[in-house]
């Protein structure tokens, strides 16, 4: 279930195979990196076109870009970790 904080990946458009975080799930998914998508604009996105991750950004984490991109790389790190 995607809720705010979830940690996906993007499994179409541009930014395919990139880690982004649900910001808020009201008329769609909107998803932010920190980077190309910032927490300001976030993307709206289709569901379908997003995979859940086990991971989770808190809330403290997601109040600024540079805090938001911290977490993302920590969590890509752990995921790279656990494939091999």
């Amino acid at each position: 279930m995607l809720q705010t904080g979830s940690v996906v990946i993007s499994t179409a458009g541009k930014d395919r195979d990139g880690f982004l975080v649900v910001v808020r799930t009201d008329g769609g998914v909107w998803v932010a990196d920190g980077r190309h998508r910032r927490l300001e604009t976030p993307k709206r996105k289709n569901p379908r076109h997003l995979r859940l991750t086990p991971y989770r950004v808190e809330a403290s984490s997601m109040a600024t870009n540079r805090e938001l991109r911290r977490a993302l790389t920590a969590c890509r790190q752990a995921a790279d970790a656990s494939e091999v």
